[in-house]
């Protein structure tokens, strides 16, 4: 039963609920923070949805056994949610409270204590919904994990919509059964199980064998398709328009499944996949055991966007097969798979692509790099802009780094093992620790102390004198950095003529000495040539600002992007693109004359890349247009076609404009917020 206190019984409640009655149950570890250890076994799942209402009823049978002793457990769930009422195995009704000891919080009471070891099935049922008005004032949020519609619906763990223990850690074997109305499919986690009808409905099971991440699913008005390529199978469930491009991304998922197959070893989907359509909101969201997500707008692209596939693929490998078993080790699923999909990259565009793609990654990690320590992360929100720049970016680096202090034949020979000996049972740091120790054959408690549980990243300076000898030359130098605790192997590169001389330094404090010696005479000293060190710098902030201001500016805040932009420009004054970029951006709120001075800035700085020429003498030659000034408009029209860069169609776009005058008119929306 249900038990409602009054509010002095509540205090006391939680004074017994949060330890601090310790007399009174001695037995117990209740605080939100720390709740009673258990351990779930199994889940069956058993939800009605009623997708015009955007609402659910479900029953979650729950197989559990205890670590210690206590009388009761504690799960979260979602607010949205409110639990009608719990049953033991025998069908009688117990007590529970919810939002007791803090909200998207379910207490369940037993009458006796249970015994470590002890293994017992509970079953909850509770009824809310999901959708983009109602719902939204509560917990859940983010429309990414939770929303129910009849155009299109996809309940995900992280959105607590069943009783979880811990989350995006909680793995276990279990089914799902969801009833939904006819013209609908469900697609969820594992093997699909037979659909049944009844009346007006229809009923989707799906079980799942292994320990996964339970309660996720996705369901539409969906068209089926069976592609068979090479060695693997895709279900292909696509929405009204996507089933000619699928064709396509399945013949791209097969290269990736293959690649990583052969890298690390089989993953428990086995040969058999389904691609799944899904809402744009999903774009971070990599999809389930089994399925990877597309997204309606990467369907309907020219080209597959190999990146973000390659992404999703890698967590069924880091994810869905190896796991982790608690929060604070997520960056070995988000981090293994944005390297990965680097990885993925490299192998088959070449070295110049991998080393782009770290690149990237180094700029994504420093974007919110001091908001959160990687093992941390999850408090900066799942799928949030900061937790993949923390959990992802910084994760994957953290890995790129590791490589680089073990060499790239030991850190291969580290990850494969760390697949190999976590895969169905969850992997750690103290578990990937423990392997790079053996590999490396020294102590590497530092390296994960440093980047994995302090915020962070050193800057680089090399200070140095250059000697003649009876032999050559001397180079005698300081590494200098502004991080008092740091510690890091650094290759130092000396240069002179064809010749090159290299060294590793081990980096402790905020400086370390350094002599080389070369034949030659020097030319250069190259800190870290290998790129193999995260480190802060006024070309990356300059990139970070850069990356912010065009996040913010894709999402209409153009103020708080105009604020990035000349943060940028505060560092790196001459690069083109980011007068590009801040041109635009006062061009899409009409203002004129700052677009026209960001524009002629562009032309002025670095020029890279090179179409910034010819797209800043078009835009020039359309202000121009729309000021009524045609005869400066044509003569930027005519500069540009001088270029000949016919970068995104800018030869036919300049050629059009300069036969007859660009107009440019306001919506109704623009007209009423500029009056």
């Amino acid at each position: 039963m249900r038990t409602i206190f009054p509010p002095v019984s509540r205090v006391v409640l939680f004074l017994v609920l949060t330890g601090i009655a310790v007399a009174a149950h001695p037995q117990t570890r209740s605080s939100p923070s720390s709740p009673p250890l258990f351990e779930i076994l199994n889940y069956n799942i058993e939800a009605v949805l009623t997708p015009d209402a955007h609402e659910i009823e479900a029953k979650a049978l729950i197989t559990f056994r205890t670590v210690e002793q206590t009388d009761f457990i504690v799960f979260e769930i979602s607010e949205n949610l409110v639990v009608q009422k719990v049953l033991n195995a025998e069908g009688v009704e117990m007590e529970f409270g919810q939002d007791e000891i803090g909200p998207g919080y379910l207490t369940v009471r037993f009458p006796d204590p249970l015994a470590p070891g002890t293994s017992a099935a509970i079953s909850i049922e509770y009824e809310g919904g999901f959708d983009r008005d109602r719902f939204s004032r509560l917990y859940t949020r983010d429309e990414s994990s939770a929303y129910i519609g009849m155009e299109g619906t996809y309940l995900l763990h992280s959105a607590k919509w069943i009783p979880i223990r811990k989350l995006l850690a909680d793995r276990s074997k279990g089914q799902i059964e969801i009833t939904v109305p006819l013209g609908m499919t469900v697609i969820g986690p594992g093997v699909q199980m037979p659909v049944t009808t009844k009346g007006i409905t229809e009923t989707f099971g799906w079980k799942a064998e292994e320990p996964v991440l339970q309660g996720s699913f996705v369901a539409g008005q969906y068209s089926q398709t069976k592609i068979q390529i090479g060695d693997y199978t895709f279900e292909c469930y696509t929405k009204e328009g996507g089933r000619d491009s699928i064709q396509r991304f399945a013949e791209a998922a097969a290269k990736i499944l293959k690649y990583y197959s052969q890298s690390y070893g089989p993953a428990s989907s086995g040969e058999d996949f389904r691609l799944v359509e899904v809402d744009d909101q999903l774009a971070r969201r990599h999809g389930m055991l089994g399925s990877i997500f597309i997204t309606r707008r990467e369907l309907r692209q020219p080209a597959v966007p190999i990146r973000e596939l390659a992404r999703r693929i890698a967590y069924q490998w880091w994810h869905e097969t190896v796991g982790v078993r608690n929060p604070g080790d997520l960056w070995l699923e988000d981090g293994m798979a944005y390297y990965s999909a680097a990885h993925y990259l490299g192998e088959f565009g070449g070295a110049s692509a991998y080393r782009e793609e770290i690149d990237n990654l180094a700029v994504l990690a420093l974007k919110f790099e001091s908001k959160s320590a990687v093992r941390n992360g999850l408090d900066l929100g799942y799928g949030t802009d900061k937790y993949e720049s923390v959990v992802a970016g910084k994760g994957a680096w953290v890995l790129n780094m590791l490589r680089g202090v073990l060499g790239e034949s030991k850190f291969t020979q580290l990850i494969r093992q760390y697949f190999r000996k976590y895969a169905g049972v969850g992997g750690s740091t103290s578990a990937l620790r423990k392997l790079a120790e053996e590999q490396y054959g020294r102590e590497l408690e530092w390296f994960f102390s440093e980047w994995i549980d302090t915020i962070g990243v050193p800057e680089l300076q090399a200070d140095y004198v250059v000697y003649k000898t009876a032999t050559g030359f001397r180079v005698s130098g300081t590494i200098r950095q502004d991080r008092d605790l740091f510690r890091m192997p650094v290759e130092v590169v000396v240069t002179g003529g064809d010749r090159e001389e290299k060294k590793t330094i081990e980096v402790v404090g905020k400086s370390a000495a350094f002599d080389i010696v070369t034949l030659t005479q020097p030319e250069k000293v190259i800190l870290d040539p290998g790129n193999n060190l995260l480190r802060d710098s006024r070309e990356l902030q300059t990139s970070v600002q850069l990356t912010l201001g065009n996040d913010l500016k894709q999402n209409g805040n153009f103020v708080e992007a105009i604020r990035a932009y000349e943060a940028a420009l505060k560092l790196s004054p001459h690069r083109s693109i980011v007068h590009f970029q801040l041109a635009e951006t006062f061009y899409e709120q009409f203002n004129y004359q700052s677009a026209a001075n960001s524009f002629r800035d562009a032309l002025n700085g670095d020029k890279d890349p090179k179409w910034i020429e010819v797209w800043s003498y078009i835009y020039l030659g359309k202000i121009y247009d729309i000021l009524g000034q045609r005869q400066r408009a044509m003569a930027e029209y005519t500069k540009a076609l001088n270029t000949k860069d016919d970068t995104n169609g800018a030869q036919a776009e300049a050629g059009k404009w300069l036969a007859a005058p660009f107009t440019r008119e306001r919506t109704t929306v623009e007209k009423e917020q500029s009056n």
